[in-house]
């Protein structure tokens, strides 16, 4: 005897969380599929196969869209547990707070549902693990740590997530606390290049979490507002 699958049916497997968007469910010979069904459906991208089984099978979505973000790498040294009081010094404790910042970025990004731009988070990765690994010396030659070829205004977010968005600009409070206190001990620090940079770099992530909460095409704002 023919079996007959409903909206109803199909809407309490979601509802179960037996089934999600973007996935695939699979019928049993026989199977009738009632239109109203069959349209829902479609509406959810769902993928209908039959299948030699006499039950339905369901198929969940669990694939990540940007699969590549489990390969990225924030340089983070070992910790010398004899020398624990190395990590009291402002520059070591201003490092680990951009660190734990930034990864909180990376965090937010990784829970997209749409693409998110190789490119850019490459750059992003690239000038952070750069900036948290320098040591005295190398600041104060005054290298280059440009922030204007950093796009992170263009990243938008498919699915705000705005505890997420509020911890990154929790943050910049942490940030700015601790970079006073570096520049407090190194005052001469102060008009540094590497110092410059930091304030650029938390002036764009403080830009960009309130463009995120307000909901908008940040990339778009940014054009209108040059």
């Amino acid at each position: 005897m023919d079996k007959l699958l409903t909206e109803y049916s199909v809407r309490q497997l979601m509802k179960q969380n037996k089934l999600t968007d973007n996935a695939q469910i699979t019928l049993p010979r026989g199977t009738i599929l009632t239109p109203s069904a069959r349209s829902f459906l479609g509406e959810h991208q769902i993928k209908i196969e039959q299948g030699k089984s006499d039950v339905v099978e369901t198929q969940r979505q669990v694939d990540a869209k940007n699969p590549w973000m489990n390969d990225i790498k924030v340089d983070y040294p070992s910790i010398d547990f004899n020398k624990i009081n190395h990590f009291a010094t402002p520059l070591i404790s201003l490092q680990y707070c951009l660190r734990k910042q930034f990864l909180l970025v990376l965090t937010l990004l990784d829970q997209q549902k749409k693409d998110v731009d190789l490119e850019i988070v490459t750059d992003l990765v690239k000038f952070v693990n750069e900036i948290v690994t320098v040591d005295y010396d190398q600041i104060i030659a005054n290298d280059d740590y440009s922030v204007l070829n950093l796009k992170l205004i263009e990243l938008n977010l498919s699915e705000p997530n705005t505890l997420g968005i509020q911890m990154i600009q929790e943050s910049l409070a942490e940030t700015a606390t601790i970079l006073n206190a570096y520049i407090l001990v190194q005052p001469n620090m102060a008009e540094s290049t590497y110092c410059q940079t930091i304030v650029s770099w938390e002036n764009m992530l403080q830009d960009w979490t309130k463009l995120m909460l307000e909901g908008g095409d940040g990339n778009a704002k940014f054009k209108r507002n040059r």
